[in-house]
């Protein structure tokens, strides 16, 4: 299941809108801190906002356990201990879930929305944004081309177009996808 993002910019999913607004401000702030987040980060940001750890929120409940049941169990967020920190710290990243379900171009034009601005006003953001989305345009485009390619084997027969002949226009040719299985030898 997508989160979809109605026109507003703001998801809507299994948690609601409240909870899906504030996964959608902290993806945007482990973005804005280069994809990665350190708990530190996370904790600093979120008591900014009103949310304190041991202490019950309105609507969320408690902080701690939002984070860690609801976006890190279910895949949302990412929390690992950061390589060769010693005493071991932690960091936050997005989950594979927010990465299928989301992007970066959708998170920045919601955090741009929210501080009054347009995702291009934030370029380095933005420029990051534009890559993601080609990236995840190519991986659409590969997992079509392996579909195709794994209905069968098929070859590409070129046909001359008999309209085109002599016209001037030069000459035309298009393609026809044909199981090669039943193709002449």
């Amino acid at each position: 299941s997508k989160m979809a993002l109605p026109s507003d910019g703001s998801p809507s999913d299994e948690f609601g809108l409240p909870k899906s607004g504030l996964l959608m401000v902290l993806l945007g702030m482990i973005f804005t801190k280069g994809n990665r987040a350190t708990e530190e980060e996370l904790w600093e940001f979120l008591n900014a906002l009103g949310f304190y750890a041991g202490r019950r929120h309105l609507i969320f409940g408690e902080p701690t356990r939002f984070i860690s049941k609801d976006f890190v169990q279910q895949k949302y967020l990412t929390y690992c201990q950061v390589p060769n920190s010693d005493p071991p710290r932690y960091e936050f990243l997005w989950g594979p879930r927010a990465h299928a379900e989301t992007s970066k171009m959708k998170v920045l034009e919601f955090v741009a929305k929210i501080i009054g601005t347009v995702p291009s006003a934030l370029p380095n953001l933005y420029e990051e944004a534009l890559k993601d989305e080609e990236e995840r345009a190519r991986v659409r485009v590969a997992a079509r081309a392996a579909a195709v390619a794994a209905r069968g084997p098929f070859i590409a027969k070129i046909h001359s177009c008999p309209k085109c002949r002599g016209v001037g226009r030069g000459h035309f040719a298009y393609f026809v996808l044909a199981d090669s299985s039943k193709a002449p030898k």
